[in-house]
């Protein structure tokens, strides 16, 4: 009996979702278009590709530059995020009156950039980064939710049902998290080709038909989408060097996810029930990626 699950559906795909703008992809300058008082508290994102390495900041607002960037003291925030990348350091004395410059002793005490001096320092963050504070925290929980229905999904958690990865694609879109909607229906896809409507493991041989429409599927999107495929027959999973801030993450994880549990059916037994025809066909599909597609 094979171990994991799903049936054949339909599957919808959002075509060029990908081709979305960073901005839009996480949200940040529609919860950005507000302004912040000096005294408030409010949460700076800094969302990653893979969700894993999200990071924030939560601080207080202490003053405004002229082009609208905020300087603020910090009160919370995540350790090891490089924040060299995104934010300016000031000493506190400088940061709320611009009298001096802060950089002589600011850049002394911020040696590790990983790590964020509360004392003595004040930060200057970029306007768009910074959300009002329950918009933030809300935004980032429903990140961190998202990404563990992905992971036990690619974990074959035995009672991680259809219904709640469709839960996941609509959640993804509601938070602007669009990168993972593509990644979810294929999820979907594939969990339907191993569970019937009522959780039951599919056998062997009923598993091989609605694997290789999630195969075909996955060669459409090649043929849709040349860069995707590209970065798929390159092996580059490092979100951090993948374009648009790891837009493709998810996608070729779940590729390589249904790759690989395809071939495994290989080796279970029981492939003698399958059509002839439709295992010829299932192994040709495989072979296609095997040798990088044709």
């Amino acid at each position: 009996m094979s171990r994991r699950g799903g049936e054949k559906n339909k599957f919808f795909f959002f075509g060029r979702v990908l081709c979305v703008s960073i901005a839009l992809l996480w949200g940040i300058h529609a919860f950005a278009a507000s302004s912040f008082k000096i005294g408030e508290t409010v949460f700076v994102a800094y969302p990653a590709g893979n969700i894993k390495d999200d990071a924030f900041i939560v601080g207080r607002i202490t003053g405004v530059n002229e082009k609208g960037d905020y300087f603020l003291s910090v009160l919370d925030y995540v350790e090891g995020h490089d924040y060299g990348l995104s934010c300016v350091p000031m000493t506190k004395k400088s940061a709320s009156g611009h009298e001096t410059s802060p950089y002589d002793t600011a850049w002394d005490v911020w040696q590790d950039t990983t790590v964020l001096e509360k004392e003595r320092l004040e930060y200057l963050v970029s306007a768009q980064d910074v959300m009002k504070l329950n918009e933030g925290k809300h935004f980032f929980i429903e990140r961190h939710n998202l990404y563990i229905v992905f992971g036990r999904w690619k974990s074959d958690a035995p009672m991680l049902t259809v219904e709640r990865l469709e839960r996941a694609e609509k959640e993804a879109q509601d938070n602007r998290i669009v990168q993972m909607v593509a990644a979810l229906q294929l999820a979907q896809q594939h969990r339907r080709s191993f569970y019937d409507h009522f959780q039951r493991p599919y056998q062997t041989y009923e598993t091989i038909a609605p694997l290789n429409d999630l195969l075909k599927k996955v060669l459409f999107l090649f043929e849709q989408d040349d860069e995707l495929r590209q970065l798929w027959q390159s092996n580059v999973r490092d979100w951090k060097a993948l374009p648009n801030n790891g837009q493709y993450y998810f996608l070729l994880e779940a590729i390589d996810k249904i790759i690989s549990d395809a071939k495994d059916q290989l080796y279970e037994d029981g492939l003698e029930k399958v059509a002839p025809l439709v295992m010829q066909k299932f192994k040709e599909n495989l072979t296609r990626f095997q040798g990088k597609i044709s």
